[in-house]
């Protein structure tokens, strides 16, 4: 059965560079990072730390905005101190932030399909080394959605003072 498709439906070459890619650098990161932001058709989920969310908020605080004009759903979680929180509230009417200290990780993850990962803490490594990982499979997006959706629902979200 399977060669008859084969035969009748062909096959899809795809080459590997489509699929994932090394990223040196914060600014780089940062870049492929903002790409994601501005492709965004439905959502956008961010796994940040401290730091990282605070540079995030400088950074892409108009193409998250844009994003969210366009529709697509924010969803961040980051670790909670009284300064991230307090930025963080600037994002209240555009991204749902949650706080988490327990899980430390660096992601931001595109309509389910793409994901931009940092291998290291961002406060042990200098801006410079600092590596990413880029890749396009829904396959392994879609899981990591999934982990984060079910932590992202247990978490409490940002308190905005009035």
């Amino acid at each position: 059965m399977y060669k008859r498709q084969l035969h009748s439906k062909g096959i899809e070459l795809v080459e590997p560079s489509d699929l994932a890619g090394s990223i040196r650098g914060k600014s780089s990161v940062y870049d492929q990072m903002e790409l994601l932001i501005k492709t965004s058709e439905e959502s956008i989920i961010i796994m940040t730390t401290e730091q990282g969310l605070l540079d995030k908020i400088e950074t892409f605080r108009k193409p998250l905005q844009k994003a969210h004009e366009r529709g697509v759903t924010i969803r961040i979680i980051a670790p909670m101190t009284p300064l991230a929180q307090e930025k963080a509230a600037e994002l209240a009417d555009i991204a749902d932030v949650r706080f988490s200290d327990e899980i430390k990780a660096r992601f931001i993850i595109s309509d389910s399909k793409e994901i931009v990962f940092m291998l290291m803490d961002d406060v042990n490594v200098h801006p410079s080394y600092d590596v990413g990982i880029w890749l396009n499979t829904p396959f392994f997006t879609s899981a990591m959605v999934a982990l984060f959706s079910m932590t992202f629902g247990t978490l409490k979200p940002v308190i905005v003072k009035n």
